[in-house]
């Protein structure tokens, strides 16, 4: 898609509230979440702001699903995962080669906070400090997607 398609397609979903990804469609977000209430109420969020979710409970579950071809845009995930440190599995997930700079947004504790560069330095695009407010997911997979597609736009 050219980039004033591109722009076009976000300013039209910056002003529905729906999130899309860099060629306009819907994001495909990979939800992991370090307890089921935790990620139900990601998903049901995401699913408010237009995505289509998959969720999981455990880290390798996301590593599983990102080495299928299953279409992922975005990984929201606890780093309270029972599995494996979320620092651990962003950089599994780093590792997983045309999947390398797929945006991973952190929720993290008041323990185990990531500030921005900090939650970059680590991999993340972002991190945000549960609980959290829907307008604060919201502005983090929002900046990811328009991140990851100015990448696109580079490469």
């Amino acid at each position: 898609m050219e980039a004033h398609a591109m722009r076009d397609a976000a300013t039209a979903a910056d002003r529905s509230g729906d999130l899309v990804t860099g060629d306009g469609r819907r994001p495909e977000v990979a939800i992991v979440g370090g307890s089921p209430a935790g990620a139900l109420v990601a998903s049901v969020l995401c699913q408010q702001f237009g995505c289509t979710t998959t969720t999981m409970q455990s880290g390798e579950a996301v590593l599983a699903l990102l080495r299928s071809d299953a279409a992922v845009d975005l990984v929201v995930m606890d780093l309270a995962v029972p599995d494996m440190e979320g620092m651990v599995a962003v950089q599994m997930i780093r590792a997983l080669g045309r999947r390398n700079n797929l945006p991973v947004v952190a929720l993290t504790s008041e323990g185990n906070s990531l500030g921005g560069s900090l939650a970059g330095a680590a991999g993340f695009a972002a991190a945000i400090l549960k609980p959290y407010s829907p307008r604060e997911l919201h502005a983090a997979m929002a900046a990811a997607l328009r991140q990851q597609a100015a990448s696109a736009l580079v490469s």
